[in-house]
């Protein structure tokens, strides 16, 4: 069960050193993918006729998101540059096209 004394979410303290850096330039990327989730999940509910697919896409990305971003606190370094690589390139992916 979840202890209310516990924050929820990535650890506010990154690593020391370099791996400080990566873990910062992580959670950016991942946060630029889920505000593009977010953007998108509320266009698609603006939508004259909004699409239950697309929708349920997009929510599973965000959660998919949410779960990394959670995941690098206690991420080692090299998991933490693979998260980053991922989401920088996800991120010109969703942006380009």
């Amino acid at each position: 069960m979840h202890d209310p004394a516990q924050p929820v979410g990535p650890s506010s303290d990154p690593p020391p050193g370099d791996a400080g850096a990566d873990y910062e330039v992580a959670l950016q990327a991942v946060g630029r993918v889920l505000a593009w989730c977010a953007q998108q999940i509320l266009a698609e509910r603006r939508a004259a006729v909004p699409d239950p697919e697309r929708l349920e896409q997009l929510k599973v990305r965000q959660r998919e998101c949410a779960a990394d971003q959670n995941r690098l606190g206690d991420a080692e370094p090299d998991e933490i540059a693979r998260i980053a690589a991922a989401y920088e390139a996800a991120f010109k992916q969703l942006t380009e096209s």
